[in-house]
């Protein structure tokens, strides 16, 4: 029998603003790495709760399905102890149109460095189309 042991590669602010910046379904799966396995997501509606990497990692992933074009730029970030407050600024094509919106991701990060819940804060209509991505990938 071999033991699984999952690879911790810390968050960063660094890291976020590189992913965001041009997300790729490739670049999705490294994101694994910078999480915990039981991680807990807080998605806009109609998403909602994501619980664990799996359910995570299927966000992300509809994520870039439903922007294949998007990009999140981050002009202000913040650390409390153990918190992380990013407000960020999406770009993205949706149905058609190109579109901007704003959000604010709150995470809070394990003592070993890595992603351990994430509050997603935006109400943009783009989310709509994350929902729809996901839906169709089940």
């Amino acid at each position: 029998m071999t033991d699984v042991v999952e690879r911790a590669r810390p968050w960063s602010v660094e890291g976020f603003r590189g992913f965001w910046a041009n997300p790729s379904l490739a670049l999705v799966a490294r994101a694994r790495d910078s999480m915990t396995g039981d991680i807990v997501g807080h998605w806009p509606r109609p998403i909602g709760l994501a619980r664990g990497a799996a359910d995570y990692m299927a966000v992300l992933e509809a994520v870039v399905r439903a922007g294949p074009d998007l990009s999140l730029s981050v002009p202000e970030y913040v650390e409390a102890g153990d918190l992380r407050f990013l407000r960020w600024i999406g770009t993205a094509s949706v149905e058609g149109r190109r579109v901007s919106f704003d959000g604010l991701d709150r995470m809070r990060i394990a003592p070993d460095g890595r992603v351990l819940e994430n509050y997603v804060f935006c109400d943009h209509p783009f989310f709509d189309a994350v929902a729809a991505a996901l839906a169709r990938a089940a």
